[in-house]
């Protein structure tokens, strides 16, 4: 068999036939998985075999001998460095199959259930449509350069990003302007390895509504010094667009990249966003989806299939976050109690609650906490609910949470995941507890990422 001889430093030709969760193409080598970073399918290559083990190996492009029709030129002069696309270089309808065929494989091999997977809802926007972004900051060891961008691919060494094309053209200047203002004001970068340096993360929100931003500073102190003080009143004099600039101090020897400490330094401590007449309130510890105008389009799935399923429904939001989900479907709704833990986000949903409310409103009762003790709670209460949406983090939900939720939920779960391996795993284990998933609708929420959101529905038997 070829693949007892292939070992590091072989070259081969090899076809591109799909791309994996993670963004590298997969070809065979008689019958053998080879990973392929920055192939599309359809590419024929002459690849160099940099690892190898018993059943699979991974290789890097050493020539293009016939590319794929898919293959298109870039928009990023750094998207073979940088780490935060990985699909720049694909065709979009292209990106859409292999999403398809991602969520497909997922609950195939993870979850053993053949379902209707239905073709992945495009984002009409594919540029600037990123409203959160995390920028790590480094600082060169001679020259004392700030740097600010993306992680190089498979490393902590920064990419010093001046343009990217997936986010608001507002945020280049303003990361160049920090870049430049930090040094002149001999403001130092923090380290990994000595642990030393102010300056952690630029953090950003922004509004695609009125196209304020906030922007977010973690730094490696308990207290602001008085240049970044300095720092946070010039770039905020600099640009009308700033709604607001908050210090987040986190002294931690993790790659956790915000504390729960935050102060305000200038202007307010929130941004809004208006999605189809309905207002929210985003502060800077709140979780909110990082394209809006594709969180939209799940928002109206959600609320469309509930419409379908049932008449007035009680409803359970867990992992309710700053309430969308809430009060999009509180019209559908008898009642609804939506559960969150960060009591940054318990506080806006409260607000937005307010802010969103008209005459004919049911009741959104907010509880804050634990997602598994408060579900936990609600069962030692004799709760049950019609339906449960589940929006958990890319980590999933704990199986004492599944478990729970399974309790709980009388006739529908919908689950909405953005990440399909642990959405496999879960829907694995709700299959478990007597539930029997319909279909699943996976929605493009990260353009030219191999990231995808799903949303499955589930019928309890």
């Amino acid at each position: 068999m070829m693949n007892k001889m292939i070992k590091k430093g072989d070259t081969f030709e090899i076809n591109i036939d799909s791309l994996a969760y993670g963004g590298e193409g997969i070809g065979r080598l008689d019958g053998m998985t080879v990973f392929v970073p920055d192939s599309v399918t359809g590419d024929k290559l002459k690849i160099e075999i940099v690892s190898a083990k018993k059943n699979y190996a991974r290789g890097i492009i050493k020539e293009i001998i016939e590319p794929s029709q898919y293959r298109i030129k870039p928009l990023c002069s750094l998207s073979k460095v940088c780490g935060g696309c990985q699909w720049l270089y694909v065709d979009y309808q292209e990106q859409l199959r292999a999403k398809k065929k991602i969520v497909e494989d997922s609950l195939k091999k993870i979850a053993h259930v053949d379902i209707p997977v239905f073709d992945v809802i495009p984002s009409d926007y594919q540029l600037e449509y990123r409203c959160k972004i995390q920028f790590p900051v480094q600082q060169t060891k001679v020259s004392k350069r700030i740097l600010a961008g993306y992680y190089k691919k498979a490393t902590h060494e920064i990419v010093n990003i001046k343009y990217c094309p997936i986010q608001p053209e507002i945020i280049n200047g303003i990361t160049q302007f920090i870049r430049e203002k930090a040094q002149e004001l001999n403001l130092t970068a923090y380290s990994e390895n000595t642990r030393k340096g102010l300056i952690r993360h630029l953090v950003y929100r922004y509004s695609q509504y009125d196209k304020n931003l906030l922007l977010i500073i973690v730094i490696n102190s308990q207290e602001i010094p008085d240049k970044l003080n300095q720092l946070c009143k010039i770039v905020m004099n600099e640009y009308k667009e700033l709604a607001g600039i908050l210090v987040n101090f986190n002294t931690s020897g993790t790659n956790v990249i915000m504390s729960n400490k935050t102060e305000l330094v200038c202007g307010s401590d929130y941004i809004e966003e208006n999605l189809e007449g309905k207002v929210f309130k985003v502060s800077a510890s709140s979780f909110f989806q990082v394209n809006p105008a594709v969180a939209v389009k799940i928002f109206n799935e959600v609320h469309k299939i509930v419409q379908k399923k049932m008449e007035k429904p009680t409803i359970l939001d867990v992992y309710a976050g700053v309430g969308t989900f809430s009060i999009w479907l509180k019209d559908l709704a008898s009642k609804i109690t939506a559960i969150e833990e960060n009591p940054h986000a318990v506080s806006d949903a409260k607000e937005n609650i307010k802010l969103n409310k008209s005459a004919n409103d049911v009741d959104i009762e907010m509880i804050e906490g634990n997602a598994d003790e408060v579900l936990q709670t609600l069962v030692n209460n004799n709760r049950t609910f019609d339906i449960t949406v589940l929006d958990p983090p890319r980590k999933g939900c704990s199986s004492a949470a599944i478990d729970l939720v399974a309790r709980l939920t009388g006739k529908y779960i919908i689950y909405v995941s953005c990440n399909p391996a642990t959405l496999a795993r879960d829907i694995k284990l709700l299959m478990e507890s007597g539930f029997i998933p319909e279909f699943a609708q996976p929605i493009d929420m990260f353009c030219h990422t191999y990231h995808i959101e799903s949303i499955v529905v589930l019928k309890k038997q």
